[in-house]
């Protein structure tokens, strides 16, 4: 077996892209038709689709060389070997945009190139936890966890989709539609005394390599990170050469080919001087395009809004799939998981520090089967978001924070605003804001049918001066 990898934190950026505010119109105009007609697309309505189509893609490539590295400078996870964070997250832990501070992260790069590799997970003893399996254009096309096997431990083969190597009788088989898979597990904390317990646990994952080959090369050349047309294109064309489209997806490859997306038949120094300069031109108004992730799509209600029912399993909705690779990078199915964001308040006045607000649960208005929690996020200029630092080291309210005060009715009212509240009992139930625009998201973890459906909304949030 290989050992797991101990860190204190995983805090490896993703490199992220600047988005500036140019033609965004244009970009959204151009993303949104994707049916086939009897006339060509334009070249800019083929570029900006292209681009939302590869956007996951270069996203994913650089999680993976900002975690792993290049064989001549590795990094600080290495592939067959989980890196877990010892610790809850907080402003420090930018590695992915909207992070929670209720579990603490585990991941794992797999190579399946070289054959199959075995998990073994040990028994949580129903404690929540979730491994989400990411092929690259951020699908979960898996979930294990307390809500879909239980807590019992087991041991699960990853299979690769070229793989023809036999498997042992009885095996529990997770068919991997792409060579490379990101893995990425969820553990519930409860404070932080709970924290030794959650880091035996991680400490019992285990990975074993089944193919007969050593461990492949991280990347045949080093990957393209830089912020620039080119290399978006070329660590596009790098993701897919090593993980081909599926089938289905032949016609539109052949189309995107033409703006030079397609794989290992397609490099930037192979275009025309028209279309790079056509990338130049529009790339910051499709980044800018993208803001607003995990509420750019989906239904809203009193100043929230909710994603779309096909999230982390996207199909062919490659627009909403580049929006949320933005703003919820690695976000689970919504069967697993929801999560409501709100920038505004009831009256859709912008959430500010400058202000101070109340959330008011009543009882039984979150319905879930395993937790929730509001996280408070700064909103970052590319539409990221991220925790900031406040007095107290709080990021998030929920149902599982020490001293939380329900009312007579059990009703809960969140207090959320900038400076401490004077009454005891409202400072138990304070989140405290930064001092500039903000968003909350409220998660849901195995949500209930009635909030899934749209039965069950959260309330809107009141702005109190």
């Amino acid at each position: 077996m290989l050992p797991s990898r101990r860190s204190p934190a995983l805090t490896t950026r993703l490199l992220a892209f600047t988005a500036a505010c140019l033609c965004t119109h244009v970009a959204v105009a151009a993303a949104q038709d994707w049916s086939p007609t009897d006339a060509a697309p334009s070249q800019q309505v083929t570029l900006h689709q292209a681009f939302d189509y590869a956007f996951p893609l270069v996203a994913m490539g650089r999680l993976r060389a900002g975690m792993l590295g290049a064989d001549a400078k590795p990094g600080r996870s290495q592939l067959n070997t989980w890196l877990h964070q010892h610790k809850l997250s907080g402003p420090d832990d930018r590695w992915v945009t909207t992070p929670n501070s209720d579990t603490a992260y585990s991941t794992l790069w797999l190579d399946l190139r070289q054959g199959p590799v075995a998990l073994s997970i040990p028994d949580m003893a129903g404690r929540y936890y979730s491994l989400a399996f990411l092929d690259m254009a951020t699908n979960n096309f898996e979930i294990l966890g307390r809500r879909a096997n239980g807590t019992r431990g087991g041991t699960f083969v990853v299979v690769g989709p070229d793989t023809t190597q036999p498997l042992p009788p009885n095996t529990q088989v997770i068919r991997a539609p792409t060579n490379d898979v990101l893995v990425l597990a969820r553990i519930l904390v409860n404070g932080d005394a709970d924290m030794p317990a959650v880091i035996a646990l991680q400490d019992q994952f285990k990975v074993q390599p089944l193919g007969a080959s050593k461990t492949p090369p991280l990347w045949q050349a080093p990957p393209p990170v830089e912020q620039s047309p080119q290399a978006f294109v070329d660590m596009a064309n790098l993701m897919l050469a090593r993980n081909p489209a599926p089938r289905y997806e032949d016609a539109l490859i052949q189309r995107l080919a033409s703006v030079g997306v397609c794989g290992a038949a397609c490099r930037w120094d192979a275009l025309s001087p028209e279309i790079k300069t056509l990338w130049a031109q529009q790339l910051p108004a499709m980044l800018a395009s993208l803001k607003g992730g995990l509420s750019a799509a989906g239904p809203k209600s009193d100043g929230w809004s909710y994603s779309k029912d096909n999230l982390g399993d996207f199909g062919t909705d490659y627009a909403y799939r580049a929006q949320v690779a933005l703003g919820g990078l690695l976000a689970l199915k919504t069967v697993e998981a929801m999560y409501p964001i709100s920038f505004v308040d009831q009256q859709k006045q912008r959430l500010s520090g400058a202000h101070r607000y109340r959330l008011h649960l009543p009882k039984g208005a979150l319905p879930v089967n395993a937790f929730w929690s509001l996280s408070m996020y700064e909103v970052e200029s590319d539409g990221k978001l991220f925790f900031t630092s406040n007095p107290i080291g709080r990021y998030a309210v929920g149902d599982r924070t020490a001293g939380l005060k329900t009312g007579s009715d059990g009703a809960i009212d969140i207090v959320i605003q900038r400076d401490a509240p004077a009454d005891p009992a409202q400072r138990a139930n304070w989140l405290p804001t930064p001092a500039g625009d903000f968003a909350l998201v409220l998660r849901a973890y195995e949500p209930k049918a009635e909030l899934r459906d749209g039965r069950v909304r959260v309330p809107a949030i009141e702005r109190l001066d």
